[in-house]
């Protein structure tokens, strides 16, 4: 366990079974938190959890931006979870071709960290947005170009910050960079960072992992778990035989 002190702050649940306890009772509100993994480590399905669960139990306004991913898509996405309530006054999903449409220079400028800056700050102020989540960072890096990554990113996030909500952060990883969480090392800009990754356990097995590599404000294992997901819901337990 990390012996950082824990500071008495309002937390989210991360409704996973068994993770809230492992990082102090959940995420400090209004904390930039990135999931990094490579492709097929759920953590889409990990941040729709997230915020299913948090507008469903805590009645919390959830807005999901999908880079790459159509709305359609990830309701189905949603459904096939097991997310069969899914009320709408409460989770805004919206995908890059909603954003293209209420930004004409979108494509013509490729500014999309200024665009999405804008839309943020107007869904927070007008809607009650407190739990944010973009999909993915990587995907908005293709889009824009970024002269100064360093200065635009140490920017943006500290724009997220001045939101006051939480903010998901998805993060595509390579096979092979296990000490890189995105490709500006993003995670130092971050309150949190939460790694997924496949690993092989005997001749035939592969198992989710699971590794809070840091949560700002308090104590953490910092060990693998196994991540699972059954019956609509989703549980980490310590690693299965290795």
């Amino acid at each position: 366990m990390d012996d950082t002190p824990t500071v008495d702050r309002p937390r989210m649940r991360t409704y996973v079974d068994g993770l809230d306890e492992r990082i102090s009772g959940g995420f400090v509100k209004g904390h930039v938190i990135l999931v990094a993994g490579t492709p097929g480590t759920m953590k889409s399905s990990f941040a729709l959890n997230l915020a299913y669960n948090s507008a469903k139990n805590d009645g919390i306004k959830v807005l999901y931006i999908s880079i790459e991913e159509s709305r359609d898509s990830l309701l189905t996405a949603m459904k096939s979870l097991g997310m069969t309530e899914i009320d709408e006054s409460k989770i805004f999903i919206v995908d890059i071709g909603r954003l293209r449409l209420e930004h004409s220079d979108a494509d013509s400028g490729r500014d999309w960290f200024r665009i999405l800056k804008e839309y943020l700050k107007k869904k927070v102020e007008t809607e009650g947005i407190q739990l944010v989540v973009l999909d993915s960072l990587t995907a908005v890096y293709a889009l824009t170009t970024m002269e100064n990554p360093r200065q635009q990113l140490f920017q943006f996030f500290g724009f997220l910050k001045s939101l006051g909500v939480t903010t998901i952060l998805i993060s595509e990883t390579r096979l092979g960079e296990s000490n890189r969480y995105g490709p500006h090392y993003e995670e130092y800009l971050t309150d949190g960072t939460i790694l997924l990754k496949f690993v092989d356990v005997g001749e035939t097995d592969v198992q989710l992992r699971i590794r809070i590599v840091k949560i700002r404000h308090s104590k953490i294992y910092h060990g693998d778990l196994t991540l699972l997901f059954k019956d609509g819901k989703f549980t980490v337990t310590t690693p299965l035989t290795e």
